[in-house]
């Protein structure tokens, strides 16, 4: 199809266009570089099925807003399927005559496939434009009150418009090229689409046609040239970077299980994050993963409560970020900024509650919520700046053992007029019970655990507790960012396991479960850890016990957090409800299981108060009053608490209650 000349021209053009790209990739990849914890390179190779399969599958789109991840969808495969038809044509361009398995119905099929993405591709486009720029969709929106850079206002807008005008006419030009060529031949009903437009030229002479087709395949093929060495200062580099994150992430335990910090090592002269090039290499790449989609604001308890935080705006102000420090940051410089001036505010780390929704629901596996325990480290350990309460929390955890700061010596209070077990006077049994700090010291909390120790009496378990011996996992240690705090407590617990013998342990707060079982694991120590929801379920299953059903109204479950989104814990819970349900039924809230929303005490929001926006365990409690049950059933003493709050505040104490599912099953039996 090409002359000779377009030939040379379009040769010297790809040339061009590959050195350009060579040298902005180039300065991409060494910004990714200039962060701490190199990526390992060769675990990357060896993981390239996870990023083949986020490339092809992108089921990751599918985890909220279905439609608009379908429609998104078919445009990623479309555009991906474009890769091999680019080349197609290029070989068409020089090759006189030359048609794909012409007569052939893989040549068919291929064909009938281009016609198609073509088709969805430029519609699905034009339905994301509309969406951005016509109807204002709020969820593509961030609220003023969110620390994001006039530069990403402004910038998100203009990359948008560019990369949507750069598909529509990328792809549309192809097409038309198509169009042009059918239209100097004959009908090709394996390109149903193609062939039906083509009917506008049916009066066009033969060289006005072969023109038209040249300069649109020029076009199409001229434009993918143009805008290759843009793609790393665009978000469309998502399309190649997202996937290549899902080959990088380092694999965690749970998803705010840090790496454990070597106090030891005198030569760390850095604790977290405090600046760009603190932040790990994996976290830098994230930035150029962002599909700035905001999913991960819709249930942000933070953001959805007026608090300053994004965890969209995190991903986002660190590409602009780079983009307008680029040369420097490519060349190795360090730039001595804060990351709380430019990447998300003071507020906006401490509103966080970890509640783990951003990392669940982000299509290209993004951790912002990594990025605000990495910053919290630095605040506490390098800067002391954090809330005067959290100080408070700490000085209770060290001095007392527990963050209410009650003497330890009654710990053991809750189990009085009880048989409770103590491991000093048996020395080993099958389980350990774990009561831990609410379920201590909290008025609800000893209620919860006086029903987790009836119930393992009534199944005859043989368990004991630690009582006054047991101190406080440091969970809220570790997620405020005090690190070292937590190492302290975590090595004072595990001194305490060695003294005993026992196979598993019991407990009903998800926080310590997960801090045991995961973050324990990072000190050296694997622990066999239980939540009560698992183990009363168990003791269900296997006819331990069996709970008279007994409740007539319907119950709504509250995820707690770090039981479900942390540890994939959903089904438990909700089987232990249903031993006791009689007359009523089990009904969920609007957001649920995977897009539940928090109560608001995780991440150490427990001991301290936003102040700004309105109170997430209010929201919370809200929705469960919506569905009509009179009973909001929990599996975590935190979530007890900011449950029964929350149905003072909304003025539903007369008409609901808050029950533990262990004092569910206890009055059945």
């Amino acid at each position: 199809m090409l002359t000779f000349p377009e030939k040379i021209i379009f040769i010297l053009l790809v040339i061009s266009s590959l050195g350009l790209s060579w040298i902005s990739f180039s300065k991409m990849f060494r910004v990714i570089g200039s962060g701490s914890q190199p990526i390992n390179w060769k675990n990357v190779i060896v993981n390239w099925p996870k990023g083949f399969a986020a490339f092809i599958g992108q089921k990751t789109l599918f985890k909220t807003r279905p439609i608009i991840g379908f429609i998104h969808a078919l445009v990623a495969w479309g555009f991906t399927f474009y890769l091999i038809v680019n080349v197609v044509d290029v070989i068409y361009g020089f090759i006189p005559d030359f048609h794909l398995l012409p007569n052939h119905f893989i040549g068919d099929a291929y064909r009938f496939f281009v016609d198609s993405f073509s088709v969805l591709v430029l519609l699905g486009v034009v339905y994301f434009l509309v969406r951005r720029f016509i109807v204002g969709d709020e969820k593509l929106a961030t609220n003023q009150t969110v620390m994001l850079s006039d530069a990403a206002r402004v910038g998100m807008r203009k990359d948008s418009l560019l990369v949507g005008l750069f598909i529509i006419s990328h792809v549309g030009f192809r097409f038309l090229s198509a169009t042009f060529e059918i239209a100097q031949h004959q009908a090709d009903w394996s390109q149903p689409a193609a062939t039906l437009l083509s009917g506008l030229w049916q009066n066009m002479d033969l060289s006005s046609l072969v023109l038209l087709e040249h300069i649109s395949w020029w076009l199409a093929l001229g434009l993918i040239l143009g805008f290759l060495p843009y793609f790393p200062y665009s978000k469309h580099a998502h399309l190649f970077m997202g996937p290549l994150n899902f080959m990088v992430n380092i694999p965690r335990r749970s998803m705010a299980t840090l790496e454990m910090i070597d106090f030891e090592d005198e030569k760390l002269e850095q604790y977290g994050a405090g600046q760009f090039h603190h932040l790990p290499q994996t976290q830098l790449l994230d930035a150029y993963a962002c599909i700035q989609c905001s999913r991960c604001q819709d249930a942000c308890p933070a953001y959805q409560t007026g608090k300053e935080l994004s965890p969209s705006a995190i991903e986002i102000n660190k590409r602009y970020f780079v983009n307008e420090n680029l040369s420097k940051l490519s060349d190795g410089q360090l730039i001595d900024i804060p990351l709380t001036q430019w990447m998300l505010s003071e507020e906006a780390a401490w509103s966080c509650t970890t509640c783990g929704y951003c990392v669940e629901v982000c299509p290209v596996g993004n951790e912002p919520m990594v990025d605000i325990l990495r910053a919290r480290q630095d605040l506490v350990m390098m800067e002391s700046n954090f809330p005067k309460d959290a100080m408070e929390s700490f000085d209770k955890m060290e001095n007392y053992g527990n963050p209410w700061g009650l003497s330890p010596q009654d710990r053991e209070k809750w189990m009085e007029g009880r048989n409770v077990p103590l491991m000093r006077e048996k020395k080993e049994a099958d389980v350990l019970y774990w009561a831990g700090c609410s379920g201590a010291y909290d008025s609800r909390g000893k209620e919860i655990s006086q029903a987790v120790v009836d119930v393992m009496n009534k199944a005859g378990v043989d368990f004991a507790t630690l009582g006054n011996e047991e101190t406080c996992t440091g969970d809220s240690a570790r997620r405020i960012g005090n690190e070292y705090l937590f190492q302290m407590m975590a090595t004072q617990n595990l001194e305490t396991f060695e003294q005993y013998k026992f196979k598993k342990i019991v407990t009903q707060c998800p926080h310590c479960f997960s801090t045991l079982k995961n973050d324990y694991a990072e000190l050296g120590t694997e622990l066999d850890v239980v939540h009560h929801s698992q183990f009363i379920g168990e003791l269900v299953s296997n006819g331990k016990i069996k709970p008279e059903p007994w409740m007539e109204d319907d119950v709504t479950y509250h995820d707690a957090c770090y039981l479900g989104r942390h540890n994939g814990e959903y089904d438990a819970p909700r089987d232990v409800i249903q031993s006791i349900m009689k007359g009523g039924n089990l009904v969920e809230m609007e957001q649920t299981k995977e897009e539940s929303f928090c109560c608001g005490a995780g991440g150490g929001n427990m001991w301290y108060e936003i102040d700004k926006g309105e109170r997430i365990n209010k929201i919370r409690f809200n929705e469960a009053a919506s569905t009509g049950a009179k009973t909001v059933a929990t599996a975590c003493n935190f979530c007890n608490i900011m449950m029964e709050d929350g149905m003072k505040v909304t003025g539903h104490d007369q008409d609901m209650k808050v029950m533990d599912i262990a004092e569910m099953v206890m009055k059945g039996l």
